[in-house]
């Protein structure tokens, strides 16, 4: 039986989507400055938010910073993964403590304590990348690890014994039948990871430096001086990215692995 939404779901979900709707109609107002409801229909913050070139930077920039977190997040939360779903109590606890523990502490607060750990205990005076990475991976990792424990959940271990009788190796058996089978929650937690590193603004904030400015930065900077619709447009193209991201993660099963999970 087809449940209908109740009015409380309903509420909620336009109250999310009617700062989205500001957002775009603005994008498209012909006008200098950002008004809602648009005084027409036109794309010239489009062009001019992609021929910014300090735009562009702050793009490319955070496209790198996500494409690393994700690297290292996977490297580190599939093995933690793995030892929290198949490994014994006390490993799983210990597992579990060390990795959902950024968690608990506010962002800023974490953010706060690289900037020091960072620039005064290293030494290092201008490590604006890597300590966002840091930063991003340390929040990014509790995310990931719940959709890859998810997917590794619905996992028979009897799977790779098999393996085993058969004459392949740990090894092979973890990348010739495990890999495979959790290729969709590897895939799944990839996408969490790289939106959640993009979007990051409050723990990017302290770790940004003159030079290494991700684009949500950048465009909080830039709405402080400026109030024309360039930053709408620069938004819109990224509310269209995380649908297409969205779109993904549910058609990969990381959405439902999880809800499926926590069913149990």
């Amino acid at each position: 039986m087809r449940r209908t939404p109740s009015w409380f779901a309903l509420t909620v979900s336009v109250v999310l989507l009617v700062p989205l709707v500001v957002v775009v109609g603005m994008a498209f107002n012909p006008g200098a400055y950002s008004v809602f409801p648009p005084q027409g229909l036109s794309t010239r913050w489009f062009e001019a938010a992609w021929s910014n070139p300090s735009f562009r930077r702050a793009l490319g920039l955070s496209v790198q910073i996500a494409g690393i977190t994700v690297v290292v997040g996977l490297a580190l939360a599939l093995p933690a993964a793995l030892a929290v779903v198949r490994g014994a109590p006390r490993v799983r606890r210990a597992v579990q403590a060390m990795t959902f523990g950024p968690l608990v502490v506010p962002e800023v607060l974490l953010g706060l304590g690289i900037l020091i750990l960072v620039n005064r205990v290293a030494g290092v005076g201008n490590a604006g990348v890597w300590s966002i990475v840091v930063g991003h991976v340390l929040v990014g990792i509790p995310l990931a690890m719940q959709v890859l424990i998810a997917g590794l959940s619905g996992m028979s271990p009897q799977l790779e014994r098999a393996a085993w009788t058969l004459g392949a190796s740990r090894m092979q058996a973890f990348v010739r039948v495990t890999l495979p089978l959790a290729a969709p929650a590897i895939a799944s937690a990839a996408l969490f990871l790289f939106i959640f590193s993009f979007d990051n603004v409050s723990m990017s904030l302290f770790l940004s430096r003159p030079g290494s400015t991700p684009l949500p930065i950048y465009m909080y900077q830039y709405i402080q001086y400026r109030a024309d619709p360039t930053v709408a447009a620069m938004s819109t193209l990224l509310i269209v990215v995380g649908l297409v991201a969205a779109l993904l993660v549910g058609r990969l099963g990381g959405l439902t692995q999880i809800a499926g999970r926590s069913k149990k």
